[in-house]
């Protein structure tokens, strides 16, 4: 008799392979799903410094170019 001399992690070595790519993948579409919803839907404090920003580099350059003429 022929004895089988294949190790139990070397059969499970598709198992584990497909189980770890299936955990990169669901973490990755998390982390991505995730940044696209909290960009969509910002709170009003974000959006508040967010136009202040904004409004105080336009400004700044107008000033500047207010300054060049």
């Amino acid at each position: 008799m022929r004895r089988n001399s294949t190790s139990s992690l070397g059969a499970l070595h598709p198992v584990l392979f497909f189980t770890f790519v299936y955990g990169i993948s669901l973490f990755l579409a998390i982390f991505v799903c995730r940044t696209v919803y909290f960009s969509i839907n910002q709170d009003v404090a974000s959006q508040t410094k967010n136009e202040v920003k904004t409004d105080v580099k336009y400004t700044a350059t107008t000033a500047s170019i207010g300054v060049l003429k």
